[in-house]
């Protein structure tokens, strides 16, 4: 990082990149950080680990460096980096919507791309692409080009990687979605939720378990009416006091 009246003499963007939220850091030749190469090593540790650990929770975390620069009270307390990985990620993930809706048109890659790919959903550090395609095999082949391509474009080492594919695939709001979880085309990992009542813990436990159950008949057994049945029939059940007590407790801890 270098202060902004240090820069005279030093061309921009040849010397040094003023970030997204006007901070400034001179490129790698000119002097490479310390912060910089204790990543480089956490990323290079991280790939080996998933690699020979594919079973395993991933045990290095790249982004609690970035927690701790932003953390005004810690032992690398930096808002400047902190400040400038957000503007850069929140730029990189426009960037991707771009390319992806610029590259992917109907008929590109051989005809692969049979109408033209839409990002329905983007977050801190990934990207929801709808290809239109008709099986689980095909979006996930365009999937691994869209990372390729797109890498193309990304300063070196950050690289996009293609994770997995939904399908179906239930996008409510923003951080709140669920589908069946595919990384091999044949038959899905599981079912994944993020943000709903099936995973929160501040309700009772009777609504996780009809939201769990109606999604299951959505999204495995693709059977709408069953769902509504379903919800119905605990509806009636639960005005009729026909469930237990202890499915409608909610536990919150207390706190000074």
């Amino acid at each position: 990082m270098v202060c902004p009246r240090n820069v005279n003499g030093l061309k921009l963007d040849e010397d040094y990149v003023k970030t997204p939220s006007g901070n400034y850091f001179v490129k790698p030749h000119l002097r490479k950080g310390l912060l910089a190469d204790i990543l480089e090593d956490l990323l290079s540790a991280r790939k080996r680990a998933k690699n020979e650990l594919k079973n395993e929770k991933d045990p290095f975390r790249a982004n609690s460096v970035y927690g701790f620069t932003g953390a005004t009270v810690g032992k690398l307390p930096c808002l400047e980096i902190s400040q400038s990985v957000t503007s850069y990620g929140r730029e990189m993930i426009d960037l991707t919507k771009a390319s992806v809706e610029e590259i992917f048109k109907a008929g590109a890659f051989d005809g692969k791309v049979k109408k033209d790919a839409s990002v329905i959903y983007g977050d801190t550090d990934s990207v929801m692409v709808r290809f239109f395609v008709d099986t689980v095999a095909e979006a996930m082949e365009l999937g691994h080009i869209a990372a390729n391509e797109v890498s193309k474009k990304f300063v070196k080492p950050i690289k996009l990687e293609f994770e997995k594919v939904y399908f179906p695939y239930l996008l409510i709001n923003k951080k709140r979605y669920a589908g069946l979880y595919y990384t091999k085309p044949d038959v899905h990992d599981k079912m994944d939720c993020k943000g709903l009542e099936t995973v929160r813990r501040d309700n009772c436990p009777l609504v996780a378990t009809v939201l769990n159950n109606c999604l299951e008949k959505l999204m495995i057994d693709r059977n709408a009416n069953a769902a509504l049945e379903y919800a119905k029939r605990v509806i009636s059940d639960l005005l009729c006091y026909r469930i237990d007590i202890s499915m409608l407790i909610i536990s919150k801890e207390l706190t000074r």
